[in-house]
């Protein structure tokens, strides 16, 4: 085989392979997806933050449970201490829990699980933020804020909502690590 023939089969060669992981990351990281969640990410969203929310948590027969929830938010230079006091239903009244979120991406952050039925503080490992959050669909890492280069974003629909813009925005690990931690 001649020279010019072993460089056009190598490059056919690359590009069968080449090709898919290209056109896998033009439709996983979407340049408006990723440019919507850094503006998101960049915003001021003051030094203090209050909310009561309700968590409503439907079964596989459509039964509802409510849960009420006050949570309390204070920024600390760059990084935010949120704490969260379930209010209601009474078997999980005064469950509190507490994220320290740091901005730091080589930092994990801390969070801790108060249990007052047995008076207990339970530590939640950076290895098992994966877990349920308080019997939800959510977990552990979704109670706190993500790191934007650890993702792709995929723009999945633009609509409005009470006359607002909105986007649904998937978000993708970027590595089998991201994956682990956050389930």
């Amino acid at each position: 085989m001649n020279n010019r023939l072993k460089r056009v089969v190598t490059a056919a060669f690359l590009l069968m392979f080449a090709l898919p992981l290209m056109s896998r990351q033009s439709l996983a990281d979407d340049p408006a997806a990723r440019s919507i969640m850094e503006k998101v990410d960049a915003r001021d969203d003051g030094d203090n933050q209050t909310s009561d929310m309700e968590m409503i948590l439907i079964d596989k027969r459509g039964k509802k449970r409510f849960r009420r929830i006050a949570t309390y938010s204070k920024d600390k230079g760059d990084d935010t201490m949120r704490l969260m006091f379930f209010k209601h239903p009474a078997d999980i009244k005064d469950t509190s829990f507490l994220t320290m979120d740091y901005d730091d991406p080589s930092k994990d952050d801390d969070q801790w699980l108060y249990l007052p039925a047995l008076r207990k503080t339970k530590r939640i490992a950076s290895t098992d933020k994966s877990g349920s959050f308080m019997g939800s669909d959510l977990n552990y890492s979704d109670m706190t804020d993500r790191n934007l280069p650890d993702y792709d974003f995929n723009l999945k629909k633009e609509m409005e909502v009470k006359g607002a813009k909105t986007w649904l925005i998937e978000s993708i690990p970027r590595t089998k690590k991201v994956v682990r931690e956050t389930g």
